[in-house]
């Protein structure tokens, strides 16, 4: 099973992952979307976004641009990362996901 989440803003994917508040989750379960939910990032996190989302059991993430420092952190904690997607509805984009037809491109902020 898959668990993927999207930084999400106004019921679409958001520009900036970093400061994002809100999180749609997806659990993929045999090609397909078994359940959706939102997470709210806690106002005081103590820790970096990716080992937050790791012990929420996030295997992937989708999002429009993130750093380097950032995508090394996620890879550290076994959560791949995809990058320059466009900002579209994110049940869309983990179809596209689940189908292999995600766009995805380098769209890395320093």
């Amino acid at each position: 099973m898959k668990k993927i989440a999207l930084p999400v803003k106004e019921n679409k994917l958001s520009p900036h992952f970093a400061s994002s508040l809100l999180f749609q989750i997806f659990l993929v379960k045999d090609q397909a979307i078994d359940k959706e939910y939102l997470i709210h990032v806690p106002s005081q996190l103590s820790e970096s976004l990716a080992v937050w989302l790791a012990k929420k059991g996030i295997t992937d993430v989708i999002t429009r641009g993130i750093g380097h420092n950032e995508i090394n952190l996620f890879n550290q904690h076994k959560i791949n990362v995809f990058v320059g997607v466009k900002l579209e509805n994110p049940k869309d984009l983990v179809q596209e996901y689940i189908d292999g037809t995600l766009e995805t491109h380098d769209n890395f902020l320093n």
